[in-house]
């Protein structure tokens, strides 16, 4: 109370600060994210803080690490992919909230777009005091279906955290204010890849290859080759995230002019689809009579040594955020990329490595002649990159930019776990469940698809009968029949004529009154297809929308 006795708001959160802080990290996996369990750990041992984490299962090398480091684990279901899964959305997202309101986390962190999309409505429902997204690349942002789940809900966040400045500017695209946009890097741990630790691998030993030999490597999953839905990005669809089919394409290119060099391409395929993957490039391997020149060394432990032994390393994907770009530059490997995602905030062309167009062998094959023609200068780049990956793309820099950003929250955030305020987002949070279930299940699973199909209103054949039938009978009460005329009949004989039958009526069809309207609402339907055919997915109405209200307000 204030001294009119009119009631305060509690401005900020010092009792937070003041003792140890719960912070709870959500991520759909219980496989790899190591990152997860490093910042985890790190924001614990460095920052005191009191940690959890909530994963969709009980078993997997993830929860063996969290639980061998002390860290304990929850478990949730995210699934929501499935049309009967849309049917327990709400109860997932209820049972969430039911966790997050028992155990009382001062923040909660969302990694992966499905437990993003869940623990963001969770810990919205349950009045999480902070709730924060941390996007781990602009994949979703890219496609459509994600994107729009994402933004129809990023307004529930307290803050997010693009991991990349690409995502952050698809962020503000749709229409995100950058004060709630906090850019931090998932960086590896740089005591990891230190090149004064390591030796470099001795493939060249291992193969029988002269000790000069030119070395081109890459690092990555063989990933499964994405169908062409909504759900991909239009640059990846029908193609492999790591696009290892281009740099194979670029080899023939590069032997014409280093005839001894030679490619190595480590990493195992990801699942069934993954391994098919990486046998259909064995088999253009074959094809291209690269059988020599080309090796799959598969899954490798000692990618540090791996990385010291190349002379040039490549991140060719089409869609990405980081890539392997850190590990490499950290080791100080001449670097190419493609240009897309957030490959260009760590190799900058020119300075950290070369930039090259994606989906282009012809242009990956120049940027990587362009360091292999010039040694020295590549070994120059590789220096230059460590030394920005140690300013701002570490596991330190995470760690250090994530407390900060924790801290600045929480003297700010307003009392959390509000029952009268929970309520009150249980009716709102059913609203956009509801509406993210039927936009999902009726405009993304069936008539998006079917308008790609060729499908259109007017094919609706009994609503078209009738209608027909129903425009006839209005026609008829409108334009009851007439008799135009009469028209005399011949009679052969006067005898066997009668009064009634000398004259008959002709009766004609009545007009029908709505036929020219007909054709005006046909011509504008094809002109409505037609507008809707020339432009992307949203057809901009949502911009022309924006430009409307924006005119409105200055006048």
């Amino acid at each position: 109370m204030n001294a009119s006795g009119r009631k305060v708001r509690e401005p900020a959160r010092a009792h937070i600060a003041e003792r140890r802080m719960r912070v709870c990290h959500i991520l759909a996996t219980t496989e790899g994210a190591v990152w997860a369990f490093e910042q985890l750990r790190d924001l614990r041992d460095r920052f005191g803080y009191d940690v959890s984490v909530i994963l969709n299962g009980r078993k997997g090398k993830l929860v063996d690490r969290f639980e061998a480091a002390g860290i304990r684990v929850l478990v949730a279901d995210f699934e929501f992919l499935n049309s009967s899964d849309l049917l327990a959305l709400p109860m997932k997202i209820w049972a969430l909230a039911g966790i997050l309101r028992h155990e009382r986390f001062d923040i909660v962190q969302t990694h992966l777009f499905h437990s993003m999309v869940i623990g963001r409505l969770a810990a919205w429902l349950a009045d999480v005091p902070v709730r924060l997204s941390m996007v781990a690349g602009p994949f979703h942002l890219e496609a459509y279906t994600p994107r729009w789940i994402d933004g129809s809900t990023q307004w529930m966040e307290t803050a997010l955290i693009p991991s990349c400045e690409f995502s952050r500017t698809l962020y503000k695209s749709m229409g995100v204010r950058d004060a709630r946009l906090r850019v931090i890097y998932y960086g590896p741990d740089d005591a990891k890849f230190d090149p004064r630790h390591h030796t470099a691998a001795e493939l060249r030993n291992e193969y029988g290859w002269s000790a000069d030999t030119p070395l081109i490597g890459m690092v990555a999953y063989f990933y499964p080759e994405l169908g062409v839905n909504r759900w991909t990005p239009p640059a990846v669809q029908g193609r492999s995230v790591k696009c290892q089919a281009d740099l194979i394409k670029a080899m023939p290119a590069i032997l014409e002019q280093v005839p001894g060099a030679k490619l190595v391409l480590v990493g195992s395929g990801w699942e069934e689809g993954g391994r098919a993957y990486l046998a259909k490039m064995e088999g253009l391997v074959q094809n291209l009579g690269l059988t020599e020149s080309v090796k799959f060394l598969g899954f490798r432990a000692d990618i540090p040594a791996l990385l010291k032994s190349f002379d040039v390393a490549v991140q060719a994907s089409a869609s990405e955020n980081l890539g392997g770009s850190i590990e490499g530059l950290l080791m100080e490997c001449p670097m190419v990329a493609t240009r897309c995602g957030g490959l260009v905030d760590s190799v900058i062309d020119g300075q950290t490595g070369v930039l090259v167009e994606p989906g282009d062998p012809a242009d990956l094959a120049r940027g990587i002649l362009e360091l292999l023609r010039k040694p020295e200068a590549a070994r120059s780049l590789g220096r230059n990159g460590r030394q920005l990956m140690l300013e701002k793309f570490t596991l330190r820099r995470t760690v250090e930019d994530e407390h900060a950003l924790y801290q600045s929250l929480a003297r700010s955030a307003r009392p959390g776990y509000r029952l009268h305020r929970s309520v009150w987002r249980a009716f709102l949070g059913a609203l956009v469940c509801l509406y993210l279930a039927f936009r999902y299940w009726f405009v993304d699973l069936r008539l998006l698809p079917a308008l790609d199909a060729g499908w259109r209103p007017w094919q609706f054949r009994r609503l078209r009968r009738a209608a027909a039938r129903l425009k006839i009978g209005i026609a008829r009460r409108l334009a009851p029949a007439r008799t135009v005329g009469q028209i005399a009949v011949p009679i052969e004989t006067a005898k066997s004529r009668s009064a009634n039958e000398q004259f008959r009526s002709a009766e004609v069809a009545p007009v029908d009154p709505f036929a020219g309207m007909r054709v005006a609402a046909r011509m504008r339907l094809y002109r409505l297809y037609a507008f809707i055919g020339r432009r992307k997915l949203g057809w901009g109405l949502r911009r022309r929308a924006k430009e409307v209200a924006k005119a409105i307000f200055r006048r």
